[in-house]
């Protein structure tokens, strides 16, 4: 009942500024979220309404980074990294959220909107491992469904009545900091009605993020002192072991 006011109130607001209402109109319970050693995963209310029928497609895409995917081969018994090739400029975090059905199908819009698993575009570092790119993209994507950063089925939108929907977007504990971006489709008859864009904002704050910033301003200075606690840190254990144990 809470949540259905809330809805309520948003979209009467709406509408009131606007004069009319819009195809889609959504928002997010907060769009930051800031990451520290205690950080174990978030979750984030999206709400909105529909003023037009039509399906609801929502995905939320994470930043973009480089992959190196890495076969291991095996050579006389012995397990070794093999073929390996690098995917340039792929989402970090990937999620999605749908009210098709199974058997209703806009294969040329979704392909060209990037929505659903077969869809989803790996550019390549290296235009000449072009032949053996769907083998380890699939294998990239198989890690990351594990790690939790990819969920590529869709999962299911809630509707309250006919025009206020929700979902719970669910961030793991193992994201990476940057800028995410929550993308709302209406969709109709295999024609784009409506597109909203919310970002959120992911942080990594307390001494975490100043270890973090170190070492991607001053990464020589960062690997010097990296190998001189490990230095100390082997030389210690040796001195306590032949101090104490040794005897």
């Amino acid at each position: 009942m809470i949540i259905r006011t809330i809805f309520s109130t948003f979209l009467f607001f709406i509408i009131l500024s606007s004069g009319h209402a819009n195809p889609v109109i959504s928002g997010i319970s907060t769009n930051e979220i800031n990451i520290d050693t205690k950080f174990r995963g978030a979750k984030i209310l999206l709400f909105g309404a529909k003023g037009d029928a039509g399906n609801i497609v929502i995905t939320v895409r994470g930043p973009k980074k480089n992959f190196v995917v890495t076969k291991k081969q095996k050579l006389l018994g012995v397990w070794y990294n093999g073929k390996r090739v690098r995917f340039k400029e792929a989402h970090s975090f990937y999620s999605l959220f749908s009210t098709f059905n199974d058997q209703e199908q806009i294969d040329q819009l979704l392909a060209e909107l990037e929505l659903g698993k077969n869809n989803l575009k790996f550019p390549i570092a290296d235009q000449n491992d072009e032949q053996k790119k769907n083998e380890f993209q699939l294998q990239l994507v198989d890690q990351l469904e594990k790690n939790k950063l990819y969920a590529t089925s869709a999962n299911r939108v809630d509707f309250l009545d006919e025009t206020l929907f929700k979902v719970m977007l669910d961030f793991p504990k193992n994201i990476t900091r940057g800028i995410y971006t929550v993308e709302i489709y209406l969709i109709s008859e295999g024609s784009l009605l409506s597109f909203q864009s919310i970002p959120i904002y992911v942080n990594q704050v307390g001494l975490s993020a100043k270890i973090l910033d170190f070492a991607y301003q001053e990464s020589f200075l960062y690997g010097l002192l990296a190998v001189a606690i490990a230095l100390v840190a082997g030389w210690l254990a040796n001195y306590l072991f032949a101090r104490f144990i040794g005897k």
